[in-house]
C-alpha cells in the first residue's frame, strides 16, 4: 500500500518466543520458589504453585510490573493459602463420609435406618420403566447422567429428565407411606 510506512514482518519470519521475558519475570524465579518450599513441603505443589504465580504474571496488569518482587511474593502466598485451604477443605469433607461408615453405618448420609432403606428399594423396584433404570443406574451404579446417557444411547437431557420424574415419584411414595392412615 502506498503511504503506509508501518514496517511488514517477513512471511517467513519467526513469530515472537513465547518464552520472552521483557519484563524481566525471571529474575525473581528463585526468590519465588524459595517463599513456597517454606510454605509448602510438597516439590510437586511448589512447582504447581510456582506456575500458577506465573501464569497470574503473564496476565496481570502492568501495576505489578512496578512491584515485581513484593506482587510476586503476595500472589505465590495466596496461591499457597488457598491450595492449603483446599486441601483442608477436602480432608474434612472426607472425614465426615469416613466417619458414619467407620461406625458401621455403612451408609454415608449416616441417616437411613434399615427399613427405610428397604422401604425405599422396593419403591424403586415398582417404578415403570425407564425410570427404573435410569435411577438404578444413577443412584446404585453410581454413574453421572452423561455415562448413563451414553449407557442407553439417549440424549443427556433425556436422562435428566427420567431422574427428575423418578425422584418425583419415589418422593411421592415415601410421603404416601409416612402419612398416617385416614379414619
Amino acid at each position: 500500500m502506498e503511504g503506509d510506512t508501518t514496517p511488514q514482518r517477513p512471511v517467513d519470519a519467526a513469530p515472537a518466543d513465547p518464552l520472552a521475558d521483557p519484563v524481566g519475570w525471571r529474575e525473581h524465579e528463585p526468590f519465588v520458589r524459595a517463599l513456597l518450599r517454606r510454605l509448602v513441603a510438597d516439590r510437586d505443589l511448589v512447582d504447581d504453585l510456582a506456575q500458577e504465580t506465573w501464569l497470574a504474571a503473564a496476565r496481570h496488569s502492568a501495576a505489578a510490573i512496578f512491584l515485581k518482587r513484593a506482587w510476586l511474593g503476595t500472589v505465590a502466598r495466596n496461591f499457597a493459602l488457598q491450595s492449603l485451604r483446599g486441601r483442608q477443605r477436602r480432608l474434612a469433607r472426607e472425614a465426615a463420609v469416613a466417619r458414619p461408615i467407620a461406625e458401621g453405618g455403612g451408609d454415608a448420609t449416616g441417616d437411613a435406618d434399615p427399613a427405610q432403606r428397604q422401604r425405599l428399594l422396593a419403591i424403586v423396584a415398582a417404578l415403570q420403566e425407564p425410570y427404573a433404570t435410569v435411577l438404578r443406574l444413577r443412584f446404585f451404579d453410581d454413574l453421572p447422567p452423561t455415562l448413563i446417557a451414553e449407557r442407553l444411547a439417549l440424549p443427556v437431557e433425556t436422562v435428566r429428565t427420567r431422574l427428575k420424574r423418578a425422584l418425583a415419584q419415589v418422593r411421592g411414595q415415601l410421603q404416601q407411606q409416612q402419612q398416617p392412615p385416614k379414619q
